[in-house]
């Protein structure tokens, strides 16, 4: 899990304990030890050829298909195709959010051009703004990641499996944190807790009204934390690095594309399977098994 401060390069990470990380995450790390480790590994039995989590059983099934031209449209969703990693990104909209047709385009193509078939997919359903603050508020934990969080509530568990769910929204009003959201997590690590973009895995939320350059930087940094932590190389000018270009290194693409599999809500609670959330943490602090020990390493993307 990670954070995005706005406008700016991704912050700095301090030191944490195991308590605090365990608060910080709500107590949900528990869940995916041992049953949901078993689950995590049980999932990866499906047959996929191409790699991008997809099971090539449900990109051969019409009916499914069907199911997801009904829901977005046959001018959105173009189909899947077993020989091509496809990564479909499931937008949802708060009150009257938006993210421009420029941005849109320019994300696909980008990410075409790099070998993933990206298809941006605008869920038909709009949420209403005062029902969305009252019962969620602008807490990235009640939006992504607790029990009765947004994400757990409203996404469809067919589309948790096959699509990144990005959920865009206004942030708060007028005042110090105009347009930011709330993390838990950022407050923990040392900042202020306010951001403008935080990701969970195969997840994430993003706040306020941005520059179409800013909105589209924003939006690929969370996009990619699907897989890729945050670079200190100095020599990094992609999103995941100072941002000065609207792209990653060459390398992070290809780690990108190898990764696609992380699209899947594995457990419910994919947190525990984000490497960079224990970049910092020795993995024998947590107590975890040799296999999520492993998953949960982060050597070379540390930020110090």
């Amino acid at each position: 899990m990670d954070r995005t401060d706005r406008n700016r390069q991704p912050g700095r990470s301090t030191p944490w304990s195991r308590r605090g990380v365990l608060k910080a995450v709500g107590g949900l790390v528990t869940t995916p030890i041992g049953i949901g480790a078993t689950a995590y590994g049980l999932d990866r039995s499906y047959r996929d050829a191409d790699g991008d989590g997809i099971p090539d059983s449900l990109e051969a099934d019409a009916a499914f298909e069907e199911w997801l031209t009904g829901i977005f449209g046959a001018d959105q969703f173009s189909g899947l195709d077993p020989t091509r990693r496809d990564l479909l990104v499931d937008v949802r909209y708060v009150g009257e959010t938006e993210v421009r047709e420029r941005t849109k385009a320019r994300l696909a193509e980008l990410f075409r051009a790099n070998g993933i078939h990206l298809q941006w997919l605008d869920y038909p359903d709009r949420y209403d703004r005062a029902a969305f603050e009252r019962r969620y508020g602008y807490n990235a934990r009640e939006i992504l990641w607790s029990p009765r969080s947004f994400y757990h509530r409203t996404i469809e568990r067919r589309l948790k499996n096959v699509a990144f769910q990005l959920i865009v929204v206004p942030g708060f009003g007028e005042g110090p944190h105009h347009e930011y959201l709330y993390s838990p997590w950022t407050k923990f690590e040392g900042g202020s807790g306010y951001v403008s973009g935080f990701n969970t895995g195969n997840r994430a939320v993003v706040a306020g009204n941005h520059s179409h350059e800013t909105e589209a930087k924003l939006i690929c940094h969370e996009i990619a934390h699907l897989v890729l932590c945050h670079s200190t190389d100095p020599a990094n000018t992609g999103v995941m690095g100072s941002q000065e270009r609207l792209d990653l290194q060459p390398d992070e693409w290809a780690t990108l594309r190898d990764g696609l599999g992380a699209i899947r809500d594995t457990t419910g609670v994919d947190v525990a399977f984000q490497r960079c959330l224990w970049a910092g943490l020795p993995p024998a602090e947590l107590d975890l098994s040799d296999r999520l020990a492993a998953a949960v390493d982060c050597a070379g993307c540390r930020v110090d």
